[in-house]
C-alpha cells in the first residue's frame, strides 16, 4: 500500500486545482529524483512549459492551423531519445512532415479504426498503457470513458494529445498554434509558428514563436 500512495503521488494522481510555485517545486523534484521527470522538448518550446518538458500522466491539447506541426515538434526529441509515439485516426499527418519535424519514424505506430466510442476508448486506453506519447484527432467518447482514459495516462505515466475537440477529455493544458509566416524555396520548407500555452496546470501566460520545422 505504501508503495503504491507513493507511485500514485509521483504520477500526479492525487494533484487538483491549483498548486503553488513552491509545491510545483517539490514535485517536479520527486519526479527527477524517481526517474518519473518530465519527458524532454526542444528547447525552443520548452517555455511554453512550467516543467519545461511534457509532464508525464497529464493530457496536452493542440489547436490552431499548425496544431500538428507542433504536435511533431513537441514529439520529435522524445523519439530520438527513446521514447515510441502513436498516432491515432490522423491520416492527414504525414510520415514525411514528421520526418521533416524531427521525429524518429522507427518509433512511431499509427493506428486507424473507426472513430467511434466504442473504438476508441479500448484502442487509446491500450496504447497509453505501453506507449510514452500517444496523439489522437478529435476523439468520439464519452465523459466517463474520458476519465478512465486519463486515468490511465496518469497510472502509466504517458502523455496524452488531443488534436481539435477534445470531446470528453478535461484538459490539463491547451496550445494554440498559429502560422504568422511562411518560408519558400520551390516548395513550403517551413513556417514561423506563434505558439500560446493555457489551462489549469500552466502558471500564467506563455507563449514563444519558433520555426516549424526548425533548422537544428
Amino acid at each position: 500500500p505504501m508503495g503504491r500512495v507513493a507511485f500514485e503521488e509521483l504520477a500526479g494522481m492525487r494533484i487538483a486545482g491549483v498548486e503553488t510555485g513552491v509545491q510545483f517545486a517539490e514535485r517536479m523534484h520527486a519526479h527527477v529524483a524517481s526517474g518519473f521527470g518530465p519527458i524532454a522538448v526542444a528547447s525552443q518550446l520548452a517555455p511554453l512549459l512550467p516543467a519545461a518538458g511534457l509532464e508525464r500522466g497529464y493530457i496536452y491539447g493542440c489547436t490552431g492551423d499548425a496544431a500538428t506541426s507542433l504536435l511533431f515538434g513537441l514529439v520529435a526529441v522524445a523519439t530520438t531519445g527513446g521514447s515510441w509515439f502513436a498516432m491515432v485516426n490522423m491520416p492527414s499527418a504525414g510520415l514525411m512532415s514528421a520526418y521533416e519535424h524531427g521525429v524518429a519514424l522507427h518509433r512511431t505506430l499509427c493506428v486507424s479504426g473507426d472513430n467511434t466510442s466504442s473504438v476508441m476508448s479500448p484502442v487509446v486506453g491500450a496504447l497509453v498503457d505501453g506507449v510514452d506519447l500517444v496523439a489522437v484527432s478529435s476523439p468520439v467518447c464519452s465523459q466517463s470513458e474520458a476519465r478512465r482514459i486519463a486515468t490511465r495516462v496518469k497510472a502509466q505515466g504517458s502523455v496524452l494529445f488531443v488534436l481539435g475537440n477534445p470531446g470528453g477529455f478535461s484538459l490539463d493544458a491547451s496550445f494554440s498554434a498559429r502560422t504568422i509566416d511562411w518560408q519558400f524555396d520551390t516548395h513550403a520548407r517551413s513556417r514561423t509558428v506563434e505558439v500560446s500555452a493555457s489551462g489549469r496546470r500552466v502558471y500564467a501566460h506563455r507563449s514563444c514563436t519558433v520555426q516549424l520545422p526548425s533548422p537544428s
